[in-house]
């Protein structure tokens, strides 16, 4: 519905209606209301309502489109036959309404009907609202009624003023949510210069001020997606992420909250071990067969401190210290708990500096002793022997994984050992007798072949221990076989040289023939 505002003639109004219309009667009728963002002014006798006592119409090219959008709309008209009729049976309806036309002439907009013009009334202003669903270039005016009189009704003018919408925003605060529980809670801290992003129909970033809040002002209604960059280092979310806002006409939402809370970063913990073993050798390492002593107690302490921690190695001799965290330890085996007459082979305390999630397995400590030395042992050692010399000399590599067996010539029985990091092995606990110690070829490296005696046999007495069954490998030559098409060589004399360089020498001390090796020397 519209409103109407209702006014009067002046003297000099009814002065010119009575002469005649002299002038455009719209001059009669201007007013102020017809000023707004778009203003249409209709030139009165374009609308003639004598055209045969049907409704007339006047169309007005606009000078500036109107584009599609909410409007209000004024509708100013005027009547400038004053003198109405006492009897009103011949006065008509003085009512109109407009349209707009869009270029290709449709209707994108209808009003409603002007109300009449009460007798005692000449021009009235009638207030509605206007919704144009496109753009308007044309307006069209219509009388709604003709009576048989003439009517002298005048359309003067119409005022569409564009509504702007109501806007709103979207917020509001960053914060430090200490318990963690998603909820914004009275004595939480705010947290300053974090990014917030926003997308939709306005896109656009800001951070959060020294009270953690933030806010995105001016926005009109439709749909949002408000995110939080990146918190504090070492911090995450309790909240989500992003929020999808549907944003009314002139909403102020503040429930956009982001929360984040301190991460707890358990610290990689560590451990400390590992064996407390019966060292037969006495060579302070421990060797394959050599066993572990049960019952031993370890003691784990932190330098600087008092008090210590202990454990007792299992039946293998092993023991653990878990769940460390890195730092300094020292740790020490009670001696008196290692079976009796017997002494260290190692050292009887570690400092270990334990780093973040490290196991230390090499706080060992062997026992040696009266007992250990009464049993007779074979060992030792089977390495890579690079100079074929047969002899275990300084920087030559050890074998690992070696298979070595012994073989008892009274009892009929064989053992076996492997060899361990250190390419080390070791039979103990023997008794007096004598013995085949053999090395199994097929567990050494491929190509490789024998640079010492493949069997030992070795007498023992009661307690003796000998450490000297070593083995030494070296690379092989490969074998190319003798074709039926060879030939043989008389009279050469062959030499060998470092590492298996073959030398032939012809007679007569000419220029030698060389044998290319396994490595392509000549």
């Amino acid at each position: 519905m519209g409103t109407l505002t209702r006014g009067r003639l002046s003297l000099l109004s009814l002065v010119i209606a009575i002469v005649g219309l002299l002038v455009t009667p719209g001059a009669l009728a201007q007013t102020t209301a017809c000023a707004g963002d778009y203003d249409v002014t209709v030139e009165a006798l374009l609308l003639n309502p004598n055209a045969g006592f049907s409704p007339s119409e006047a169309t007005v090219a606009l000078t500036t489109p109107i584009p599609a959008g909410d409007y209000t709309l004024a509708m100013v008209s005027y009547d400038d036959h004053s003198n109405k009729l006492v009897d009103q049976t011949d006065q008509v309806n003085e009512q109109w309404f407009l349209q707009l036309l869009d270029a290709a002439g449709a209707v994108v907009y209808q009003s409603g009907v002007s109300p009449d013009l009460p007798d005692a009334q000449d021009w009235l202003t009638f207030n509605t609202t206007a919704t144009l669903t496109g753009d308007a270039v044309t307006m069209r005016v219509v009388h709604a009624a003709i009576g048989t009189n003439v009517n002298s009704i005048v359309a003067n003018c119409a005022a569409f003023t564009a509504v702007v919408p109501e806007l709103g925003s979207i917020g509001d605060t960053v914060w430090l949510d200490t318990d963690g529980n998603g909820l914004l809670d009275g004595d939480e801290a705010g947290i300053s210069g974090i990014t917030v992003g926003l997308g939709g129909p306005v896109v656009g970033s800001t951070t959060t001020d020294a009270n953690g809040a933030y806010s995105f002002t001016d926005l009109p209604a439709g749909t949002y997606v408000v995110t939080v960059g990146a918190g504090p280092a070492g911090t995450a979310l309790t909240t989500v992420g992003s929020f999808s806002v549907l944003l009314s006409e002139g909403e102020d939402h503040v429930d956009a909250d982001f929360g984040f809370t301190p991460v707890i970063v358990e610290p990689e913990l560590g451990s400390i071990g590992d064996t407390v073993w019966l060292d037969a050798d006495g060579n302070g390492w421990m060797n394959g067969p050599e066993a572990g002593i049960a019952g031993a107690r370890v003691f784990l302490s932190v330098p600087g401190t008092t008090g210590a921690i202990e454990t007792s190695t299992d039946a293998n001799g092993n023991y653990l210290f878990a769940n460390l965290a890195a730092g300094s330890y020292d740790v020490t085996v009670d001696v008196t708990t290692a079976p009796a007459d017997t002494t260290l082979t190692t050292v009887g305390a570690f400092s270990v500096a334990l780093e973040a999630g490290e196991d230390f397995k090499a706080a060992d400590f062997g026992f040696n002793g009266i007992a250990v030395l009464a049993t007779a042992a074979i060992g030792d050692q089977v390495w890579m022997d690079d100079d074929l010399d047969g002899v275990f000399d300084a920087g030559e590599d050890v074998l690992a994984g070696v298979t070595v067996s012994i073989f008892d010539t009274v009892s009929g029985t064989t053992q076996t050992a492997v060899t361990g990091a250190s390419g080390q092995y070791l039979f103990a606990a023997l008794t007096a007798g004598t013995y085949e110690v053999s090395v199994i070829s097929a567990t050494a490296p491929e190509s490789t072949a024998l640079t010492t005696v493949g069997t030992y046999t070795i007498t023992l007495s009661d307690g003796q221990t000998t450490l000297l069954a070593d083995f030494g490998f070296a690379q092989s030559l490969p074998n190319t076989g003798f074709e039926t098409a060879d030939f043989g060589i008389a009279g050469l004399v062959l030499l060998l040289i470092g590492a298996a360089a073959l030398v032939l020498v012809r007679p007569g001390s000419r220029t030698p023939w060389h044998l290319v090796n396994a490595y392509g020397v000549h």
